[in-house]
């Protein structure tokens, strides 16, 4: 969702973009060349294979792979690998690379969310909070990814400046030819039906996409974190209610089924509930408001 948006962005502004793969030549890919993007084998996040070929020549790197299971399947041990060392492999190879000057790195809310609430509840997250509790084998991944990234932006702080965005759950349309993955999938499950009990923050594809390019481009981001994130949080039944609402493809969604649930009820969505004027400021306007980009990611889905 996000390294597509991203690619997809920077070509519109004119920039040649090396989309990495894990298989290059499959037809899932074939809208990455549609829209320009020459695209290289990076088989796993694990493994050194491909890194040097995709940063050759590259004066920017944007890092987004990193496992999102919203199954729940994966083990965190791996979890957490995948996240940690897929990051040190970029900012390794980048620094190697000799041309790279400009690093963002795909971080996340999670990376962002700790205890800090059970001290002050009224507490609003922001760029200063650090996840000092992560809980599932993906916030622990991500929080020690995004620590590793710091630590090699200051190691090799002669070769380029790093940024981190850190999304909520990214929600919007797909480009055309591009399948839904991801937190999308959470969407199709409501769609289709089903209840969901969570809560969360939620952000746009378009949102996610263009923070990372003005990470790439403007100087000013240059060791700097920002949250992508809703100012209010949303619970699932909050995301069923703005379905039911602005998008006919949610002929499933019975929110009677969602409001008998009990633990449904017991959710208790803060708002507000994150200070997001920094990525705003950064783009010179306000966050897409949730029910636009609930709705085309609904449209996407049908």
């Amino acid at each position: 969702m996000v390294g597509a948006n991203v690619a997809n962005q920077l070509r519109k502004e004119g920039y040649t973009v090396c989309a990495a793969e894990r298989e290059a030549t499959a037809e899932k890919n074939e809208f990455l060349r549609a829209m320009g993007c020459e695209l290289v084998r990076v088989p796993d996040l694990l493994s050194d294979e491909g890194w040097a070929e995709a940063m050759a020549g590259c004066v920017g790197l944007a890092h987004v792979a990193s496992p999102v299971d919203i199954s729940g399947n994966t083990p965190e041990e791996k979890m957490i690998s995948q996240a940690v060392e897929g990051t040190e492999r970029a900012l390794r190879f980048a620094a190697e690379a000799g041309t790279v000057k400009r690093v963002v790195v795909t971080a996340t809310m999670a990376s962002i969310c700790g205890s800090q609430r059970e001290k002050n509840p009224d507490h609003l997250w922001s760029e200063l909070d650090k996840n000092d509790a992560p809980q599932t084998g993906y916030s622990k991944g991500k929080t020690a990814a995004e620590a590793k990234a710091w630590e090699l932006a200051a190691q090799h702080s002669d070769k380029y400046d790093v940024t981190t965005v850190h999304p909520a759950v990214v929600l919007g349309p797909l480009l055309p030819g591009q399948k839904a993955s991801s937190t999308m999938l959470l969407l199709k499950q409501i769609l289709d039906g089903a209840v969901v009990p969570s809560m969360f923050g939620l952000c746009s594809t378009t949102d996610v996409a263009a923070v990372h390019v003005a990470g790439l481009r403007e100087a000013s981001t240059a060791g700097e974190r920002y949250l992508v994130c809703s100012r209010d949080q949303f619970s699932t039944l909050d995301i069923a209610e703005l379905l039911k609402e602005h998008a006919p493809q949610a002929s499933a969604v019975d929110l009677a089924a969602w409001r008998a649930d009990e633990k449904v009820s017991a959710l208790k969505p803060k708002k507000p509930s994150t200070d997001n004027a920094k990525a705003c400021a950064l783009l010179g306007r306000d966050l897409e408001e949730a029910a636009v980009f609930v709705a085309a990611a609904a449209k996407a889905m049908a």
